[in-house]
C-alpha cells in the first residue's frame, strides 16, 4: 500500500515544472517524503522548488541584460515620462505656470510617479533618483529619463511620447540649448 500511495506522488511530480504551481507541489512533497521517509519524493520537492527559483532568476537576468528587455524597460520609462509630462501640463492649466520641480505635482497628483525607472540600480537600491526636470522659463522645460547608462545628457536619454511638441512646453535635446542662451 504505502507503494501505490509514493507512486501517486511521483505523477505529482510533473506538476512541479510549472512555475509558482511547482514551488507550491515542491513544498508539498518535501513534506510528503519526509512523512513517508522516501528521498525520491523529497528531490522531486525540492527539483520543483529550483526549477521554480531559475524560471524567476533567470527572467529578472533577461529582463535586465537582454536586448529585447532592455527595449521594453526604455518603452516603459517612456511611457512613465509621457504620463508626468500630461501632469506636468495639468499643472500649467490649473496654476497658469510649469511647477519649479517634479515634486510640486504631488499638490495636483498625490500618485504621481516620479522616479526614474531606468536610473534604479536594482530592485533592492535605497537610492532613488528622480527624472530630469528644467524649467527654462514660464513656457519651456524639459522632462527625460538619464536612460539605460544613468548619465543624463547623453545619447540614450530617454523623452516621453509627443506627438505635436507646439501644443506643449516640452523642449527635446538640442533644442533646449538654444533656450538657455
Amino acid at each position: 500500500m504505502n507503494q501505490k500511495i509514493s507512486k501517486k506522488y511521483y505523477w505529482y511530480g510533473i506538476f512541479t515544472i510549472i512555475p509558482i504551481v511547482g514551488l507550491i507541489i515542491g513544498i508539498l512533497l518535501i513534506r510528503k517524503g519526509i512523512l513517508l521517509r522516501n528521498r525520491i519524493i523529497f528531490f522531486i520537492g525540492v527539483f520543483g522548488i529550483l526549477l521554480t527559483a531559475s524560471f524567476f532568476v533567470g527572467g529578472l537576468f533577461y529582463s535586465k541584460y537582454s536586448d529585447v528587455g532592455k527595449a521594453k524597460r526604455v518603452e516603459l520609462a517612456r511611457i512613465s515620462l509621457s504620463m508626468v509630462m500630461r501632469d506636468i501640463e495639468y499643472y500649467k492649466i490649473q496654476f497658469g505656470i510649469y511647477p519649479d520641480s517634479l515634486e510640486e505635482l504631488k499638490s495636483v497628483d498625490r500618485m504621481v510617479f516620479i522616479m526614474d525607472p531606468l536610473s534604479q540600480k536594482g530592485i533592492f537600491s535605497t537610492k532613488l533618483n528622480y527624472l530630469h526636470y528644467k524649467k527654462f522659463d514660464s513656457s519651456h522645460y524639459t522632462l527625460f529619463s538619464a536612460g539605460l547608462d544613468r548619465i543624463p545628457n547623453t545619447a540614450d536619454d530617454v523623452y516621453p511620447f509627443v506627438s505635436d511638441s507646439s501644443k506643449s512646453g516640452l523642449v527635446i535635446k538640442g533644442a533646449w540649448k538654444e533656450l538657455s542662451h
